[in-house]
C-alpha cells in the first residue's frame, strides 16, 4: 500500500539531493590532473552536508569546467547537486500480503 501523496516505488532507492555545490579552482600539470583535483575538492565540500552526499557518481547536474592556466598548467572547477540514496526501504509493489 502506498500512502496518499507518496510516489509509488520503482524498487530502486530514490536520491535525496541538496543545492548546487562548487569546488574551488583546482590546478594541475595536465587537464586530467586538474579535473581530478576539482572533483576531489567538490567531494570534500559536498561531504559537509552529511554522510553519503560526497559521492560524485550520485550527483546530479555535474559540470567540470577547465581552462589553461599560467606556466603550462590547467585550472578546473567542479559543480554539481550532491545526492545520497534515500534510507527508506522500498515499498513492496507486488501486491501480495504477508501475514
Amino acid at each position: 500500500m502506498v500512502a496518499a501523496g507518496a510516489a509509488p516505488s520503482t524498487g530502486h532507492a530514490e536520491l535525496l539531493c541538496g543545492a548546487m555545490v562548487k569546488s574551488g579552482v583546482a590546478s594541475g600539470k595536465t587537464e586530467a590532473e586538474a579535473k581530478s583535483a576539482a572533483t576531489t575538492w567538490w567531494t570534500s565540500r559536498a561531504g559537509a552536508l552529511g554522510e553519503g552526499y560526497q559521492e560524485w557518481d550520485h550527483a546530479k547536474n555535474k559540470s567540470v569546467s577547465c581552462h589553461a592556466g599560467p606556466f603550462n598548467t590547467f585550472k578546473c572547477r567542479a559543480s554539481a547537486e550532491p545526492c545520497r540514496p534515500d534510507d527508506s526501504k522500498p515499498v513492496d509493489s507486488s501486491g501480495s500480503k504477508h501475514l
